[in-house]
């Protein structure tokens, strides 16, 4: 297939890369500066939105920042292009109805990319963890920000951007997102957020959710990028055991009366998780099967968090 990629930043190289490594499809990329330095995948660059079609391609990788998912998208709808949206969907609500309603006259596929439901540690609960007896869960997920792309000023980047989408609630979007997979469809958030730290944004560096589900499972959710220890974890109270899994150490630890009864190491590589992904992706097209994370679920875990930062006061420290 010709595969098109628009943007190809940290994370368009990291799906790009492993495509040309295990799937051995035909890779274009579109770049809006003609002037900036050949990407150094060796991938043959467009320009403009017309050479871009002409390319014909087959799939659309939209991984551009996150305020242009939508435009992108509706302008490859149009095409009739199957496509690949990195998380998060978007930064509001805007266009996704108007999308929604294309891509089912035009029979198009949709994967919005939340990688870490690929993670083992997050595969292993889903399928070992009995949600009817599960009674509270706490997900903490906290690191450095600068310390994300070490060769780039975070100050620059879209994610302490909020009007390019930026923020830790869409930022760190996969804590919402695999507990809803793993306890089912979140019924409302409620909590605080804002900007507590001394990092130089606009946007929020923190997040407190507590969040109930439709199936009357409880849990709350911290969000931070602030934190000198990065930890990213997730807790499952049962009645009849404690689950843990440790997304950073590749373990899950389960224990009884206070003792550990099971603890599993999995032996994983970050870009394994994103293999997986694409191998799940590649295949639910290929047999045409609606996959997990399509625009209509993707888009209503969007809305709940929406909703959240309109309903609730944003918390401003400044230091």
């Amino acid at each position: 297939m010709k595969i098109l990629f628009f943007g190809l930043g940290s994370i368009g190289k990291r799906h790009a890369s492993i495509i040309k490594k295990y799937h051995g499809h035909e890779l274009f990329a579109f770049r809006t500066n003609k002037g900036q330095e050949i990407n150094d995948l060796k991938i043959a660059e467009v320009h403009n939105y017309d050479d871009a079609f002409k390319i014909k391609p087959d799939v659309a990788f939209i991984t551009n920042p996150t305020f242009m998912h939508i435009d992108t998208a509706l302008k490859c709808t149009d095409k009739g292009i199957d496509m690949f949206i990195e998380k998060p969907l978007s930064n509001s609500f805007e266009g996704i109805d108007k999308l929604k309603q294309k891509i089912k006259e035009k029979n198009i596929f949709v994967y919005i990319g939340h990688c870490m439901r690929f993670h083992p540690v997050i595969q292993y609960l889903k399928e070992n963890v009995n949600i009817d007896d599960v009674i509270y869960t706490k997900t903490t997920s906290t690191s450095f920000l600068p310390n994300w792309r070490p060769k780039q000023d975070y100050s620059k980047s879209f994610c302490v951007d909020s009007n390019r989408g930026g923020g830790v609630l869409l930022e760190l979007i996969h804590e919402i997102d695999y507990n809803s997979w793993l306890f089912g469809e979140i019924d409302n958030i409620k909590g605080k957020y804002g900007a507590v730290s001394n990092l130089k944004s606009d946007c929020e560096d923190f997040a407190e959710l507590s969040v109930s589900f439709k199936n009357n499972i409880f849990g709350d959710i911290h969000l931070n990028w602030f934190s000198h220890n990065s930890e990213r974890v997730i807790k499952i109270y049962c009645n009849d055991k404690y689950i843990e899994g440790d997304l950073l150490k590749n373990e899950v630890l389960i224990k009884k009366d206070g003792e550990d009864i099971k603890k599993i190491k999995f032996d994983v590589e970050r870009n394994d998780i994103y293999k997986a992904q694409l191998d799940y992706f590649f295949d639910s097209l290929k047999k045409n099967i609606t996959p997990m994370n399509n625009l209509f679920e993707a888009s209503d875990s969007l809305k709940k968090i929406l909703d959240f930062k309109k309903t609730v006061d944003f918390l401003k420290i400044k230091r």
